[in-house]
């Protein structure tokens, strides 16, 4: 099975969609195909962390590149998809089927005057029936956002944990290298290195689907997402402080 295709490229530029998947056999063939079907997508690479389903060979079966990675963890998967992504673009994105590849586009468009262009889902507009955004969520990633963009005087932000987001291979380079969180919490983190480092970036709306299964992060109710905005602002202190 060949893990690239002959695409139409970007400003004759490589682009590669990463993501994470951790027990996705049921949406992640459907993923897969459809990002690959994008004009401008040369190839997907899929960070298998530990499944214990048939993740791993739909993956394959749909034309992604599969790699492992051992260490259980949501922020360990996104940092293995991003260090195996070989394009000059790489779009870290989720495996659930909650974001559209038709907003592929849309983030190449303002990756023109942009290094990084991050997503938020936290648009009414663009929220699909059924989506898992209740009004606990979004004011809640809406809020996170905004401590981060006075804390660190970065851009305006409005959803600290949409993980579909375009980033220029010089601007993930700049910060590779000193990511540290495994967990549900990496988003926030990357985004504060970034803006730590100088990284020009901006938001977007994008839309936000209903997810094929159960969240890994969210999925447990309120408490555990509760527990994991108190976690992303511990994060946001301790860099604060290291600044």
């Amino acid at each position: 099975m060949l893990c690239a295709k002959l695409g139409l490229m970007y400003l004759d530029k490589m682009v590669t969609v990463a993501m994470p998947a951790y027990n996705e056999e049921k949406s992640i063939s459907h993923v897969v195909k459809g990002f690959l079907d994008n004009e401008y997508v040369d190839e997907v690479v899929v960070a298998d962390n530990n499944s214990s389903d048939r993740t791993k060979e739909r993956a394959l079966k749909a034309g992604a590149r599969v790699v492992g990675e051992d260490r259980r963890g949501y922020g360990y998967a996104c940092r293995r998809a991003l260090k195996e992504a070989k394009g000059d673009y790489i779009i870290l994105v989720e495996s659930d089927g909650t974001f559209s590849s038709a907003d592929v586009a849309k983030l190449l468009a303002y990756s023109d005057n942009f290094d990084v262009v991050l997503g938020t889902r936290t648009s009414k507009e663009l929220i699909w029936d059924g989506a898992n955004m209740g009004v606990f969520l979004k004011w809640g990633n809406w809020f996170l956002g905004k401590m981060i963009e006075v804390l660190y005087n970065g851009p305006s932000l409005t959803d600290a944990g949409c993980t579909f987001r375009l980033m220029k291979r010089r601007a993930l380079n700049k910060v590779s290298s000193k990511f540290e969180v495994g967990g549900s919490h990496f988003s926030p983190e990357m985004i504060i290195l970034l803006i730590k480092n100088n990284v020009r970036m901006i938001e977007i709306p994008v839309n936000y689907r209903p997810r094929v299964g159960e969240s890994k992060i969210t999925g447990e109710g309120k408490w555990k997402a509760f527990l994991l905005g108190l976690t992303m602002i511990k994060l946001m202190f301790v860099h604060k402080v290291r600044s």
